[in-house]
């Protein structure tokens, strides 16, 4: 899996995207990785997840146009607290768990500010996320070209990626708030709370 390439081609892709576009789609691939970080929190006993929870209903209120992003400087501070080191856990769980911060990060700096790079960078990590975890669970002796052309076959990959595929297409087309489109993309990336690794928090 090349995420160079990968980002290349997403920051491509989101050239045209107005701020609320961008922030939109790095939020839907940011819900969809929240079971990684709930499940996380509910394990180790790490944080507040309800905190970032929070952050991520906030900015869909701003998708809808419900929420100004004047306060969301108060919402990166809140991450930062509620980031977890691995180096303070011995379980996988924490790279997911972390990747979904980043993606939030993301999200959040598109919302102050349009940013194709954040955006691009959130479905990036989306599923460099995937290739880790494959890579952890079934590929642990592939390395280099074998190893990336297993996880780029995965089933679990090529599902984000026709998600990703089907986010870009539903919001290229909706460049200013919406609540009807904010509900929908809530809804469709939440996945019934299933997260691009398969985790359920339910």
């Amino acid at each position: 899996m090349n995420t160079r390439s990968l980002y290349s081609q997403f920051h491509r892709q989101l050239q045209t995207f107005s701020s609320l576009q961008l922030t939109a789609i790095a939020n839907a691939v940011t819900e969809r990785a929240w079971p990684n970080f709930a499940l996380f929190c509910e394990i180790t006993e790490f944080g507040e997840s309800a905190e970032l929870r929070h952050c991520l209903d906030m900015l869909w209120d701003f998708v809808a146009g419900l929420q100004s992003s004047k306060n969301f400087e108060r919402l990166l501070e809140r991450l930062d607290e509620q980031s977890p080191s691995p180096d303070d856990f011995d379980i996988f769980g924490v790279e997911p768990a972390l990747d979904f911060t980043v993606g939030l990060h993301c999200t959040i700096n598109c919302a102050m500010k349009a940013s194709v790079d954040e955006a691009a960078s959130a479905l990036t990590v989306s599923l460099s996320t995937i290739g880790k975890f494959i890579k952890y669970a079934e590929a642990e002796d592939l390395n280099g070209t074998e190893l990336s052309q297993y996880i780029e076959n995965h089933e679990l990959y090529q599902v984000q990626l026709d998600f990703i595929h089907e986010l870009i297409t539903m919001i290229s087309d909706q460049p200013t708030p919406s609540k009807a489109l904010s509900k929908e993309l809530k809804i469709f990336s939440a996945n019934d709370c299933i997260s691009q690794l398969g985790i359920s928090v339910d």
